[in-house]
């Protein structure tokens, strides 16, 4: 039998495909709609009280680690309460394509703002792994903090100054 929880994600990933296939004045009205109705929160603000922004489109400026089986984002001053898999549509804007395209190929950590639709999905991501979902819409502000794959004492360094959450986050 399939979790409740596992039709729940499914239906919501469903409804963001069916938003995405809308074309021309509609697809640049509804984006305009999706930026006013977007609220801007903290990584933090997400992880401590899921429920409240489970399915709705937000802003976060975070920290994004990914590599070869991880992609996701986090906050230093937070991560007893989670990571959030950060899932990245293939049809993402054309603009947003442009900041990724200055991320590190392969692996790397940076920070960045991400708006899009946060899902509280328990168990999701790489090997269920995460407690939740994010599903971007728009990607700006990109901020390299790390290129490549490094020690872990090289990444708690770099994460502890400048990640979201550290001394002096970027």
């Amino acid at each position: 039998m399939i979790p409740k929880s596992r039709h729940l994600v499914g239906l919501i990933v469903l409804l963001v495909a069916a938003c995405r296939c809308m074309t021309g004045q509609q697809h640049t009205q509804a984006s305009s709609e999706y930026a006013d109705k977007a609220s801007t929160v903290s990584f933090c603000d997400l992880a401590s009280d899921p429920e409240r922004y489970n399915g709705k489109e937000v802003t976060v400026r975070a920290t994004y680690k990914y590599g070869f089986e991880w992609s996701y984002l986090y906050c230093l001053t937070c991560l007893d309460k989670g990571k959030a898999w950060l899932e990245i549509p293939h049809d993402i804007d054309e603009s947003s394509t442009k900041v990724l395209k200055r991320k590190p190929k392969g692996a790397g950590i940076v920070n960045v703002t991400v708006r899009g639709i946060f899902i509280k999905c328990g168990h999701c991501g790489h090997q269920n792994g995460y407690p939740f979902n994010f599903v971007a819409h728009q990607v700006s502000d990109l901020v390299v903090l790390v290129k490549g794959m490094k020690s872990l004492n090289e990444e708690q360094k770099a994460e502890s100054q400048w990640a979201c959450g550290g001394t002096s986050p970027k």
